[in-house]
């Protein structure tokens, strides 16, 4: 009978690589509809121009640096890989967060 600890670590380390594997999807092959940081770079829209002027798209690459700077997407993983999810609390949280890291830096 094998073993049930190597069984489970197994089926651990799959849903970590899962984990790690969605994380890589967003950063290379999900097209970009939102600005957002995937966990390796800030992804805006090709239409942002459009909409905003380049001191609101600077507010909103700062705002997408404030999450790289605190972490928000590996701290979520590192959540995820031990089967929590990170509730709305902590979402607005970590959105509050990054805007801060933005006024911080001049952008409103």
């Amino acid at each position: 009978m094998p073993d049930v600890t190597l069984i489970a670590c197994c089926l651990w380390g799959g849903w970590v690589a899962f984990n790690l594997l969605m994380v890589a999807l967003a950063a290379t092959v999900l097209p970009v509809r939102q600005a957002h940081f995937d966990g390796f770079r800030a992804r805006l829209p090709a239409s942002l121009p459009k909409l905003l002027s380049p001191a609101e798209i600077a507010a909103v690459v700062a705002h997408e640096h404030g999450h790289r700077y605190r972490m928000h997407v590996w701290s979520n993983l590192a959540l995820r890989c031990v089967f929590l999810t990170p509730g709305a609390r902590r979402r607005r949280r970590q959105e509050l967060e990054a805007d801060d890291y933005a006024a911080a830096r001049g952008h409103r």
